[in-house]
């Protein structure tokens, strides 16, 4: 440890000291559970963001999560076969103990739950055609209706007895609130019918959270178990969220015991290749997991909470962090001696640059970019700290010290390399920078939610049919109703449902929940009681259908007097009862009530089911925009802008640094700056040239994956260019550049859309903006400059 004196020891022991206090506290922050954040909400600008819209989409999503839908299918003529099927596949989830509830057809908890909450307003609540033929004044079908259902097993069933609702309005009301969305109902549950296909119907229900590990793995579990059971004709169909999360979530372990370890196995051969000693990579990780404790416990005391988003794309940062670690430990191998000294003044300024292309995303009015530009700028400088207080005391006795000669292999494959095949590297680049170019003229930009789907296709395709079969409500795409108070809520509703209704019969729409369907407005409800008395009071009525059904003659003055004596209470969303299992419970997730404001008014949301085409979705926005107080939510269109806002902001900064970076490397290097500024802009246009040229739309996560290049780029003329173009450097940025494409770039051959456009930019940007530096500064070749490096 010669040349290491006690103030630089306590310097160290200082820095140790600080790291591990910021690693305890953010460890600390971060098992609280109350740190990361997950809502598409705090990416937004805060003049942009409504959290009432919010709290729909998160009260939806939170309804979706914990449901599954299955279709248990097989050839028409099978069909008493399927229902056979179709019990021993719900008896085998029953039995695995993995579902709160697994079901073929209606709840009948849930219908029994229905006729007792409602009979107290029975009076008050009509079916649609029940209202019509009451104006109508058309008594007389009510009253053969009547007589039909007695005879009919399959008609509708009764809530209250023939004295309390002698028409059964109540019981015809109940059924027009049918819960089966598109399916149909047999008396062994619900099935739909496609092509000459015919499917029973599975509904489960389950406690844990889709994306937990545990609860993946109990639903497979349980649903392949079951399907083991089922007749080999016999094909399973699935719906839900758990599916998509678990598919994602073995994709992920998938490409971690190939891509993933397959690249660290590769980074770590390479580095014990060159340095032969185990400190080659045991002082990197230390540097880089160093900056991403800082980069961490800095992003918390600012924003108080830790966006997953900036986590995710905080793993670039290594590929920058780790030049510092690498320089170092190349400088040191070839001088024999503690190099600190003399490549301090190129960390520093690669620290600089890079912090400032990061750091210029601070200035977008997106809080997401904010973070990231924290979370980067602070992880660097971890880092470079690391490198500068804890590398010159680290000794390295384990690295081959040369003597001061250039006889590593990789140092000398270089000087050849420069020596040979620059001028072939020069025509390959020109050739590449030719279709580049053509490449721009094709340049397309895609920012569509849908793009990021990396469920396997069979799994979507699955859940196509699912959805198209039942037409039921999702998360993604609903209307958003608000008003002064809960009435004017409900009366908004009312007045929507009827084209929502008219496009259900036209088979635009599969189907659509509003809690107005089970809480009528207070008006709508006056207005039912008012012709129900009418009509049950009429002279004549009651007696023909006593005569028709031979009942005793004392039933319509019994039925008359329940009537006169009955004093109404109109239901509303605020009422005990709408909070039972039976009212409440089944809707609540669309009931935002007073909780979505701050000062006087309501919410609610109207699902949307499943639709026959886009061309819809304009129509229910007009819809929207016709009504006051109504907004059609389109997560998936919310989500897709918000992208394209993300890219054109990083596109704008990105450029905004660039200028920056060009005017410190402008002060430090003169007319010289071009050789370090220019590769990475060069490389990153090829890149994206090239990528239009293969037919491969850009997205945001195209973009910042430059932003790894421009850093990585910017290190390698900054540390060349200070060096003076000795080998050293130039091992160095080689080595950098090549853990960089093995960390990152192979994730080109991801599956997962995000990942692979995050690989497939950084895998050639890289290795262009390599042999532009090739070119332009050659290995062996000496600028002439390095009299100002020796500081």
């Amino acid at each position: 440890m010669t040349g290491v004196g006690v103030r630089q020891r306590l310097v160290a022991l200082v820095w140790l000291v600080v790291l591990a206090a910021i690693m305890a506290w953010s460890a600390d922050q971060l098992l609280s559970g109350r740190t990361l954040d997950t809502s598409v909400l705090a990416l937004l600008p805060a003049g942009s963001q409504d959290p009432v819209m919010e709290l729909a989409a998160q009260s939806l999503s939170e309804e979706v999560a914990h449901r599954a839908l299955l279709l248990i299918g097989g050839e028409q003529e099978y069909r008493r076969g399927l229902q056979a099927q179709a019990d021993r596949f719900r008896q085998a989830l029953v039995q695995s103990g993995s579902f709160e509830s697994v079901r073929l057809g209606p709840d009948p908890g849930l219908l029994e739950a229905l006729r007792n909450d409602y009979r107290p307003y029975r009076y008050q609540l009509l079916a649609k055609e029940d209202r019509h033929l009451l104006t109508e004044g058309n008594g007389g079908a009510l009253i053969r209706r009547v007589v039909r259902e007695l005879v009919n097993p399959t008609a509708a069933g009764r809530a209250a007895s023939l004295v309390e609702d002698p028409l059964n309005l109540l019981g015809h009301w109940l059924a027009s609130r049918a819960t089966g969305a598109g399916f149909s109902q047999d008396s062994k549950g619900f099935y739909t019918e496609q092509a000459d296909r015919h499917y029973r119907v599975v509904l489960v229900r389950f406690a844990g959270a889709p994306f937990d590990a545990t609860t993946q793995q109990q639903v497979l579990a349980a649903v392949e178990s079951a399907e083991a059971g089922l007749d080999r004709s016999t094909s399973v169909h699935r719906s839900g969220l758990v599916f998509h999360a678990a598919a994602g979530a073995e994709q992920a372990r998938r490409e971690l015991s190939t891509i993933g370890l397959g690249s660290l196995t590769a980074v770590v051969v390479l580095l014990l290749w060159h340095f032969r000693s185990a400190w080659s990579l045991v002082l990197p990780v230390l540097s880089v997991g160093a900056g991403l404790c800082v980069a961490v416990a800095v992003s918390l005391l600012i924003f108080g909470r830790l966006h997953v988003v900036t986590l995710a794309f905080g793993a670039s940062l290594v590929g920058v962090s780790v030049d510092y670690a690498m320089h170092y430990l190349c400088a040191r191998q070839a001088m024999g001696r503690i190099p600190l000294r003399r490549i301090l003044p190129g960390i520093t300024l690669g620290l600089v640059s890079s912090v400032l292309a990061y750091g210029a995303q601070w200035f977008t009015p997106f809080p997401g970019l904010r973070q990231i530009a924290v979370f980067s700028g602070f992880g660097l400088i971890g880092a470079w700290l690391t490198v500068v207080f804890w590398f010159p005391v680290a000794g390295l006795r384990g690295l081959k010290d040369p003597g001061g000669t250039t006889v590593r292999p990789l140092g000398r494959s270089l000087e050849w390399l420069g020596q040979r095949a620059r001028p072939l590297v020069a025509g390959g680049l020109v050739l590449a920078m030719v279709a580049a170019v053509a490449g721009w003229f094709q340049l397309e930009f895609r920012d569509h939610l849908g793009d990021l789907q990396s469920s396997p296709r069979a799994l979507l395709d699955s859940e196509q049919l699912v959805q198209v079969a039942s037409g039921g409500a999702g998360s993604s795409r609903f209307l958003l109703v608000t008003g002064a108070d809960e009435q004017q809520v409900l009366e908004r509703e009312e007045t929507l449902r009827a084209p929502l209704e008219k496009w259900i019969a036209e088979d635009r729409l599969g189907s659509f929940q509003a809690m107005s369907q089970l809480i009528p407005s207070v008006a709508r409800q006056q207005g039912d009681y008012d012709q129900v008395r009418q009509t049950l009071l009429q002279p004549d009525l009651l007696e023909r259908l006593a005569a028709d059904l031979g009942l005793p003659e004392s039933l319509p003055a019994r039925s008359r007097e329940l009537l006169g004596g009955h004093s109404p209470n109109w239901l509303a969303p605020g009422l005990s009862t709408s909070e039972s299992a039976g009212v409440g419970g089944y809707l609540a997730h669309l009931w935002l009530g007073e909780q979505a404001a701050d000062g006087p008014g309501a919410a609610s949301v109207i699902a949307l089911g499943a639709v026959s085409g886009p061309a819809i979705y304009q129509d229910i926005e007009t819809l929207a925009e016709a009504h006051e107080g109504v907004s059609f939510v389109d997560r998936v269109a919310d989500i897709s802008g918000l992208l394209a806002r993300y890219r054109v902001q990083v596109g704008l900064w990105l450029a905004v640094a660039c200028g920056l970076v060009a005017l410190i490397l402008l002060g430090r290097y003169r007319s010289r700056c071009w050789q370090v500024l220019l590769p990475p802009v060069i490389a990153t246009g090829m890149t994206f040239g090239l990528l239009a040229l293969a037919g491969q739309p850009l997205t945001l996560f195209h973009q910042l994956a430059t932003l790894l290049i421009l850093g990585i780029g910017l290190d390698m003329g900054i540390f060349l260019r200070e060096s003076d173009g000795q080998t050293h450097a130039w091992e160095a940025v080689t080595l950098s550049a090549l853990t960089s494409v093995l960390a990152f770039g192979l994730l080109a051959l991801s599956d997962t859309p995000v990942l692979h456009h995050f690989g497939v930019t950084v895998l050639p940007g890289l290795l262009f903006c390599w042999l532009i530096v090739f070119v332009v500064s050659p290995p062996g070749a000496r600028s002439g400059v390095g009299e100002v490096h020796d500081v």
